[in-house]
């Protein structure tokens, strides 16, 4: 794309750490093999969420495509919409 852009704002409070994302893609002409085709544009708000339960485990929940904007990141691959990941990490 001629233009990508990227912007985020994160606030580390007391009951964790939260962030807002914005993604924007302009339209562009895509051509891979047999694959052809225009993509975009799009723009996409991402919201996160961490929380340090204690010193060894740690809560993340994401929030991609939070309005559920319908749109293809590659032509030949899945229409992409609204996605949840919940992480609960460990260290030592």
């Amino acid at each position: 794309p001629k233009f990508k852009m990227n912007a985020s704002v994160g606030w580390e409070s007391p009951i964790g750490g939260i962030a807002l994302k914005f993604r924007h893609v302009d339209k562009f002409e895509w051509s891979d093999g047999i694959w052809r085709g225009f993509i975009g544009p799009y723009d996409l708000f991402d919201l996160h969420y961490n929380l340090n339960i204690n010193q060894y485990i740690d809560f993340n929940l994401t929030a991609l495509n939070i309005f559920d904007l319908k749109h293809k990141e590659m032509i030949g691959g899945a229409v992409m919409g609204r996605q949840i990941i919940m992480r609960l990490s460990t260290s030592l």
